[in-house]
């Protein structure tokens, strides 16, 4: 249910889900059962699922060559930590696959584009206590906005966590996170539910920590 967010229910009307109430256990051994061996078998997407080869190959292959140049890992605090591909090859939370071995696990924290930038932290440094949404679809405000007993999900497997969501004067969502929630990025769909309904989701455009919301506050005064 988690990418049918954004539809309008003009859409939603006039749609068939016919595998709605499978598992995908049981829809590999219905291909199976009929034939289909290559769908039965095969493995799960892990990763961009239009793309045929590993996503950095498919970016070599379609993105300007200037596009993609050699930068820097950096720590929270500045400091440099060694080389990388570009900023491009990299997604906020990512572990595997920087290329470094600091004998400890860091993850992206954050991803600096205009100076082909990548910080590096640890898991506790990504959580962020609340997030911005734009592009939102809401089905019914009244059973969404103001409400505590709301779950957003920002990955369609995992994460449910509960918030708080209001309307600010600029027209994006506000959505205050009950307990911290890791590896938020920008472009990322988030999506509300309570119980099994889906209430609506929106695009990311940022998230913050309290003490960061507090900063800019005071920045302001």
């Amino acid at each position: 249910s988690f990418f049918l967010w954004g539809l309008p229910q003009d859409i939603m009307e006039r749609m068939l889900l016919p595998m709605g109430d499978l598992t995908k256990t049981r829809v590999r051994e219905i291909a199976e059962e009929r034939g289909f061996l290559k769908a039965a078998t095969k493995k799960d997407s892990i990763g961009v699922c239009f793309c045929p080869m590993d996503y950095r190959t498919f970016l070599r292959k379609e993105v300007p060559a200037e596009s993609i140049q050699k930068g820097k890992f950096f720590d929270e605090k500045g400091n440099f930590i060694a080389w990388h591909e570009g900023y491009p090859f990299y997604t906020i939370g990512q572990r595997r696959g920087l290329g470094i071995d600091l004998n400890r696990a860091v993850f992206v924290k954050e991803i600096i584009p205009s100076e082909n930038k990548v910080v590096l932290g640890d898991l506790k440094s990504l959580e962020k206590t609340e997030m911005r949404l734009k592009d939102w679809n809401i089905i019914n405000p009244s059973l969404l906005l103001g409400h505590d007993d709301v779950i957003v999900k920002i990955r369609y497997r995992k994460q449910a966590n509960r918030c708080n969501v209001t309307l600010l004067p600029d027209n994006t969502l506000h959505v205050q996170l009950h307990e911290p929630l890791t590896a938020i990025a920008a472009g990322q769909a988030a999506a509300f539910y309570r119980n099994d309904v889906v209430l609506g989701g929106g695009i990311i455009e940022d998230a913050f920590t309290y003490h960061e919301v507090r900063r800019m506050y005071e920045e302001l005064l």
